[in-house]
């Protein structure tokens, strides 16, 4: 017993030190087994948990296409869905203007049901050849599930350094 309080005596801040060491490596043991290895089940967590619950079926997919492109501008229409994300693709004819493909385009959220707008996310592409009259467009839309229900565009379109 001598020994030991001898040595503590000696050596109490090395000893203090190696105690927090010792406890600072199972803090990070334990947090990077939570982080790495997390308590999920499924490996791609929790984002497509009620999936089966809105499923978008190959009627409403038929439904929408066929009302996209039942209007005169509308070329052809495609809608993709993965995952929580519902692409949809409208290809104008020539010489439609930017902001008739718009509108066109905002009755998209309204042929889906409150239960489908409120769990997946809307990107809207549209695009219009080049002609000699129009210089064309590509402009894409989104529309989040959780934000304020609006489609926020960004214009892709290519212009000459000169313009």
């Amino acid at each position: 017993m001598k020994k030991i309080k001898k040595i503590w005596n000696e050596n109490r801040v090395l000893m203090v030190l190696a105690i927090i060491i010792i406890i600072c490596l199972i803090v990070i043991v334990c947090v990077s087994l939570t982080y790495f290895y997390g308590s999920s089940e499924s490996e791609y967590g929790n984002r497509l948990d009620g999936i089966n619950q809105v499923k978008i079926t190959d009627k409403i997919k038929n439904d929408v296409i066929s009302n996209l492109e039942s209007e005169e501008a509308v070329d052809s229409a495609n809608l993709v869905n993965k995952g929580r994300m519902i692409y949809i693709t409208l290809n104008f004819k020539v010489g439609t203007t930017i902001d008739n493909a718009k509108i066109v385009a905002e009755k998209v959220p309204t042929l889906f049901s409150e239960e489908e707008l409120a769990y997946y996310d809307i990107n809207i592409t549209i695009t219009a050849p080049a002609s000699a009259d129009s210089a064309g467009f590509t402009l894409m839309g989104a529309r989040n599930s959780n934000g304020s229900g609006t489609i926020i565009w960004n214009n892709l379109t290519i212009k000459d350094e000169t313009e």
